[in-house]
């Protein structure tokens, strides 16, 4: 490649590249220590960095193919920690032989008149499906990513890592040494950064589920709910489209824990967010959330009046057909449900959200007056 560097130089890069990527991984295991793979990532990474600096120590050396087997088994940690760190099983199967090959190929350049360059290159082979392998395992997304940049971005890099391999093998003898240390000088500086980056914006995405989403139900919980509807009222007020907001109370959910314990009623209300969730998979583009403790809302965007009162019923039916099984005693639910619409009911989503809970608080009224017994004639006298 026409690069010349100094022995000096050479070990100098070495070093801080190798002592940079051993202290990312120390400190990404350090901060984060409970992180599924981060270990496994740790582990991989310095063999993968110790390797790049004795690799560098015996540059020039006929010695310095003895270095391939202890980069390869970097790799392997590396492969082992991609999929645990991704929640998958660290089994390596079948790529495990890559370390058995690299030994096969230092036998041969010992045994035969297999020459170094041509050793270099069987070793570079050897690398190269497993370089692809690490990048083919980091594309599926994690249960906790919700933007796939930082994710992307560690394909790139390990098919980056993988494409200089494949510059290497076209090499000619006197430039591929020098141009493999460039490589793994690069690749202990970009590979830390990118999985640090990835864990970051997984760190991210679950602060922002917790503070949006009710760990219970898995729904929106209040203040995911007021951003979804103040995002879907401007929406639909900028296309004139109209907004319906569904509100749903569990009927007596108070007596329901004192009578059947806590446990019965987290049961109830798993189960009536899968049910709402159910609904909402066949309606028109809906958000649905739990607003309160046994408060569910429902906000239907571009739907006509006479489907959203169908989905009330449909809501009503569902919810008091359920039969929630507890211990040795089983019992059913009830609602109370109401609607409010944008435009009519208000023109803000917490004027929409006050106007809602005051229909489900007087409809509750009404029902509890309604099902009182009436009067006998004695008491009447």
């Amino acid at each position: 490649m026409g690069i010349i560097l100094s022995s000096t130089v050479i070990l100098i890069l070495a070093t801080l590249s190798s002592v940079f990527a051993i202290a990312q991984y120390a400190l990404l295991v350090r901060a984060h220590h409970s992180e599924r793979g981060l270990s496994t990532l740790a582990y991989g990474g310095t063999l993968h960095a110790l390797a790049t600096l004795a690799y560098a120590l015996s540059l020039g050396s006929r010695y310095n193919t003895l270095i391939a087997p202890i980069l390869i088994a970097g790799l392997l940690v590396l492969l082992a920690g991609t999929r645990r760190f991704f929640a998958r099983p660290a089994l390596l199967g079948h790529w495990a032989w890559s370390l058995v090959i690299s030994g096969i190929i230092l036998s041969a350049q010992w045994l035969t008149s297999l020459n170094q360059y041509q050793a270099w290159v069987l070793q570079c082979l050897t690398l190269l499906p497993l370089l692809l392998r690490i990048a083919y395992e980091a594309r599926h997304a994690d249960n906790d990513e919700h933007w796939s940049l930082p994710r992307q971005v560690l394909i790139l890099i390990w098919l980056g890592y993988a494409g200089m391999v494949v510059f290497l093998i076209c090499l000619p003898a006197y430039s591929l040494q020098n141009a493999l240390l460039i490589t793994l000088l690069m690749s202990n500086l970009a590979l830390p950064y990118s999985y640090h980056n990835t864990l970051s914006h997984r760190l991210h995405t679950r602060l922002i589920k917790l503070n949006r989403y009710d760990a219970l139900t898995g729904l929106f919980n209040r203040r995911g709910i007021e951003e979804y509807t103040l995002r879907e009222l401007r929406r639909t007020q900028k296309y004139r489209q109209p907004l319906a907001i569904i509100g749903v109370n569990i009927k007596q959910f108070h007596e329901i824990n004192q009578r059947y314990g806590f446990a019965a009623g987290d049961m109830a209300l798993k189960k009536v967010a899968r049910s709402l969730k159910s609904i909402a998979a066949t309606t028109y583009p809906s958000g649905i959330g739990r607003f309160t403790g046994n408060d569910f809302i429902l906000i239907l965007s571009n739907m006509p009046i006479q489907q959203v009162r169908n989905t009330m019923l449909e809501i009503e039916l569902a919810i008091n057909s359920l039969q929630i099984d507890h211990s040795d005693s089983s019992f059913h639910l009830g609602c109370v449900i109401d609607v409010v619409r944008a435009g009519v009911h208000g023109d803000n989503a917490n004027q929409l959200l006050m106007a809602l809970q005051a229909a489900i608080e007087q409809r509750k009224n009404t029902k509890q007056l309604s099902n009182k017994a009436p009067l006998s004639p004695a008491e009447v006298a």
